[in-house]
């Protein structure tokens, strides 16, 4: 091994590095922030109209799984792969003033918070069987059952909510 090869088995060592540092701050998910004007149902209403601050999730796709060929079968499987989405819960916060029947004043504020968490989910999937065995030397392929294999849509996440007064 000369200098060249250890000098340039560095730099890749260096680059690899620098891409798990900077890895984690990349796999943020963005979430849009929204923030509808609900105070125009103050003409409707007869108490005050809620606020509710909240944010719209980007799913981001990720690479599927793609077909592959696995010994003693003709057609390959995940024939149509499952596609991975990354997104996130955003924060939700909804609160209104709760008005008081008896008097002109409020009992107070009831509030629902949802702090933003990890979503994931895939795509459903399918597989499809040949409906003929493998080719043996010297005869014809046998036939055998078709068959064909659909999964369900995916989706992980941890939504949790508290309430407030």
């Amino acid at each position: 091994m000369g200098i060249s090869s250890r000098t340039g088995l560095a730099g890749v060592m260096a680059c690899m590095a620098t891409a798990a540092a900077v890895a984690p701050a990349a796999a943020e998910v963005p979430v849009v922030p929204i923030g509808p004007p609900l105070y125009v149902l103050n003409t409707v209403l007869p108490f005050d109209a809620p606020t509710l601050q909240t944010g719209m999730p980007l799913p981001i796709p990720g690479a599927p799984n793609g077909p592959r060929y696995v010994k003693g079968k003709i057609l390959p499987t995940n024939m149509v792969p499952a596609i991975p989405f990354d997104s996130a819960l955003p924060n939700t916060h909804i609160s209104t003033p709760l008005p008081n029947p008896m008097t002109s004043g409020n009992l107070g504020t009831p509030e629902l918070a949802s702090p933003g968490s990890e979503l994931r989910a895939a795509t459903p999937s399918a597989d499809l069987g040949a409906p003929i065995g493998r080719p043996q030397p010297g005869r014809l392929p046998g036939l055998t059952t078709p068959s064909a294999d659909v999964s369900a849509p995916v989706v992980k996440g941890d939504p949790d909510a508290v309430a407030l007064l």
